[in-house]
């Protein structure tokens, strides 16, 4: 089996210093941290008060309508505006690919955990019929994954490598193998 070239044709970013290659790009030559104190929650009672949040950060033009955004637990919406940058960055035209020849391969370290937490005190505070019955699927790990093939019509390889923080590392990895040794022609991956 002869093996192929493999390149990146195509770059997302979402992020505590840019939210686009152009932003991200110009914080990161200009020295912009994204670490300031933390404003998704009332950190006062830990140790450690700062983080990289991504702020400022709208997912509906991602999403097809502004419905499948809102069932998307956060990390989904992270990963489908990265998705899209990547294909809009690529040039990518709709019927120029063979969708079974191009897979997606999109992981998280953990998944859905706000979802979870938000479902659990649903469950708590209002009982069991009131916990929502896309849990499951808003939250495993795979269903960035899922979502971005489903969003661009992809019918090849599609799986979600988790490995903590080397997650998005060994996603794109495992897509060049499985390009470089023709399992597929092209992939989504991170």
């Amino acid at each position: 089996m002869s093996e192929r070239r493999v390149v990146i044709t195509g770059m997302g970013v979402v992020s505590p210093i840019g939210i686009g290659l152009d932003s991200f790009w110009s914080s990161l030559i200009n020295g912009k941290s994204g670490i300031q104190r933390i404003s998704s929650l009332d950190p006062s009672d830990f140790y450690c008060q700062i983080g990289g949040e991504v702020n400022e950060f709208e997912p509906n033009p991602y999403f097809n309508n502004p419905k499948d955004a809102r069932r998307a637990d956060r990390y989904c919406q992270l990963a489908m505006a990265s998705a899209k940058m990547a294909y809009e960055d690529a040039d990518i035209s709709e019927g120029s690919f063979d969708p079974y020849r191009f897979g997606c391969m999109i992981g998280s370290g953990i998944g859905g955990l706000n979802t979870l937490e938000k479902q659990h005190q649903n469950f708590l505070e209002r009982r069991a019929t009131k916990v929502s019955p896309f849990l499951i699927p808003m939250m495993i790990a795979n269903i960035s994954s899922g979502l971005v093939s489903m969003e661009y019509g992809l019918s090849g390889p599609n799986m979600s490598i988790v490995t903590a923080c080397a997650t998005a590392n060994h996603n794109i990895g495992e897509a060049w193998r499985m390009i470089r040794f023709g399992d597929a022609d092209i992939f989504l991956a991170g």
